[in-house]
């Protein structure tokens, strides 16, 4: 095992070498930051109301900053932009008192018209935003956010958000919503600059127009390299904030992560090659727990055979998920016969059967498919990744052994793979959830089917009607049962295959302190720092 670590060893330095002689020719090599990761993939945009996806979440999370944020470690909801709050009896008013010291990186003070703004455009219908129903708790808004489409013009009078004064947001619920101050940690309900956006238009998130209000600013951007960030010294809690510059590199692929890594290029990566777990038991960069997320696969209902629910009922009834997840992952994951991972206080989630491959053939000849036969040419998208291709391989072999299906396998760049999933330019896809908040609304919502993160063409009325209720129930015990019943019609009509609850697994240099696992698997960069070697 030692000779084989030291053989990866040389191995990253040598690919090591070679990186940096790519990027020499790309142009001038920036000195290291005082840390650096690996961000996984490319993001796609720095605007918070379109960001979907972790990579972008981290970043977003460094540059911006809500009313709240989360601690590292326990996820209790801070003090940030707000300096502190005050709710109604009944818990339907929140008040929030903004930070008298919290300022943009152009100079401006930070206001509550600022988040008024940005939560107005975060619902309105032309912003096109995947999450604008996490604010439909509040009065007025779902109706704002659904205008359009009924022929009205959006009016912002009628919704629950109101900015008296520079240094107070008033927040009106329809409902008490428990989970409201860590959900407005969560970086869709970031603040945007009013100003810049108007006068800048498409470009206001360039590096050089781009105004913040988190720890950190973003100096420069070199697609498909690196985000630099550096440290925002008029940031309000800038004596907390350890870390000068940070590199966020957009570096595909588990094994050149990894070589990365071992080079002590980055600090910090997520993910690596699940054929080293053995190797790198044990090591203390090793950094392993429970995660509040799912890894599944999704089927676009616009696109023959996946319009039958017995073709998709059959593909999930059939898969080995206990396998997949011991032998193939082999980071300590979970089979998931649900969608919501269960943990959650006050609900127990729904469940699929058991895996009966009898049973998902005898649907598959049902639907008109015996043993494979007559199935049309399929594929199998995933994002370009190495263990993703290799669980979407095993995947595709079951598909193939048990039920005569090929499935073609395509992988693409994160960005572009996300437009495609967006897009519905898919026919079976690779997918994974992490919640955003600790509630079942975070994993159930995706499927309204006004969500934009739901992606399948799957409508359901009497889904949409569940947690709608759910969205209005005072009573916990009675909302559970209603997202209860959400989650069964889901798993019923298999828009999805749930296959796998994922695992934080990261790798952290010794030298990094304040790096905790959660459940969220999230680790602000504001609260962490390095030691000397």
């Amino acid at each position: 095992m030692v000779d084989r670590w030291r053989s990866l060893t040389a191995l990253a330095l040598l690919s090591l070498g070679l990186v940096l002689a790519l990027a020499a020719g790309r142009g001038v090599q920036l000195e290291r930051a005082d840390f650096a990761f690996c961000n996984q993939f490319e993001i796609g945009s720095l605007d918070p109301a379109i960001v979907t996806g972790a990579p972008g979440g981290r970043i977003l999370r460094a540059v911006y900053e809500g009313l709240t944020r989360l601690d590292p470690e326990t996820l209790e909801p801070l003090p940030a932009a707000a300096a502190s709050w005050t709710r109604s009896a009944d818990g339907l008013q929140w008040r929030f008192r903004m930070r008298e010291d919290a300022v943009w990186t152009n100079g401006e003070p930070v206001t509550a018209h600022d988040f008024a703004f940005s939560f107005r455009r975060l619902l309105a219908p032309e912003t096109g935003a995947a999450y604008a129903n996490l604010l439909w708790i509040v009065e007025g808004a779902e109706d704002f956010t659904s205008a359009t489409s009924r022929g009205t013009t959006p009016d912002p009078e009628r919704l629950g958000i109101h900015a008296p004064r520079a240094g107070e947001l008033v927040l009106r619920l329809r409902v008490p919503c428990a989970y409201l101050l860590s959900l407005l940690a969560y970086y869709p309900l970031f603040p945007v600059h009013r100003g810049t956006l108007e006068a800048h238009g498409r470009d206001w998130l360039r590096p050089e127009h781009l105004v913040t209000n988190g720890p950190f600013r973003l100096v420069e951007r070199r697609v498909r390299d690196r985000i630099r960030l550096e440290r925002f010294e008029h940031y309000w809690g800038v004596d907390d904030v350890a870390l000068r510059t940070i590199d966020a590199y957009a570096a595909e692929g588990a094994t050149t992560q990894l070589n990365m890594f071992l080079t002590g290029q980055v600090d910090w990566m997520i993910k690596p090659p699940t054929s080293l777990y053995d190797e790198l038991a044990g090591r203390p960069e090793r950094m392993v727990g429970t995660q509040l997320g799912l890894t599944f696969f999704r089927f676009n209902l616009e696109r023959e055979p996946f319009t039958d629910e017995r073709v998709r009922r059959a593909l999930t009834l059939v898969l080995d998920r206990e396998g997949l997840a011991r032998d193939v992952m082999r980071g300590g994951e979970q089979p998931a016969a649900w969608f919501v991972p269960p943990g959650l206080p006050g609900y127990e989630p729904a469940h699929l059967p058991p895996a009966d491959p009898d049973r998902a053939r005898a649907l598959l000849a049902a639907a008109g498919f015996p043993g494979g036969a007559g199935f049309p040419a399929v594929e199998l998208l995933y994002p370009s990744n190495e263990i993703t291709r290799d669980f979407c391989e095993a995947v595709a072999t079951q598909w193939r052994r048990e039920l005569g299906v090929e499935m073609r396998l395509a992988n693409q760049a994160f960005k572009v793979y996300l437009d495609s999933t967006k897009q519905g330019q898919y026919d079976v896809a690779w997918s994974s959830w992490i919640g955003d908040y600790l509630d079942p609304s975070t994993f159930l919502d995706c499927f309204l089917s006004t969500s934009g993160n739901n992606r399948t063409g799957w409508v359901d009325a009497e889904y949409d009607e569940l947690l709608g209720r759910a969205a209005v129930e005072p009573d916990t015990t009675r909302r559970a049962t209603l997202l209860r019943t959400a989650e069964q019609r889901l798993l019923d009509a298999a828009p999805i295959a749930p296959v796998y609850q994922r695992t934080n697994y990261n790798l952290v240099a010794t030298r990094v302190r304040g790096f905790h696992n959660n459940l969220l698997d999230t680790h602000p960069l504001r609260d962490l720092r390095v030691v000397d070697p």
